[in-house]
């Protein structure tokens, strides 16, 4: 989320040129996801732990159905199902996937 060229802060707007890059790159069908906060098992990727992030995602689960979906944390399953799906589905062009179309609703 929060992409954009241009944007004064540093995080979004490096991925507005990631995602400028990768566009003149010229794919015929391209699929950009923007998802919120990701939900998945970090270890397995040998990454170290963030407990504020486990402690946000416990609050997440909580209040889920009182956030709007493109702000709900999302499962790495979920956004890995919808890219497989979308780029076998897109007519070509670039598609972005925003948070809340990558879950499981």
């Amino acid at each position: 989320m929060g992409a954009k060229l241009g944007s004064p802060v540093f995080y979004n707007r490096v991925k507005g040129e990631m995602e400028e890059a990768v566009t003149a790159l010229g794919f015929p069908t391209l699929v950009i996801a923007r998802p919120s906060l990701l939900d998945g098992d970090r270890a397995v990727l040998k990454q170290p732990a963030r407990p504020a992030e486990k402690l946000g995602l416990s609050v997440m689960k909580l209040i889920r159905l009182m956030v709007p979906a493109n702000l709900r944390a999302v499962s790495v399953s979920d956004v890995a199902r919808s890219l497989v799906q979308a780029i076998k589905t897109r007519a070509p062009g670039t598609h972005i996937l925003l948070s809340g179309e990558l879950q499981r609703h």
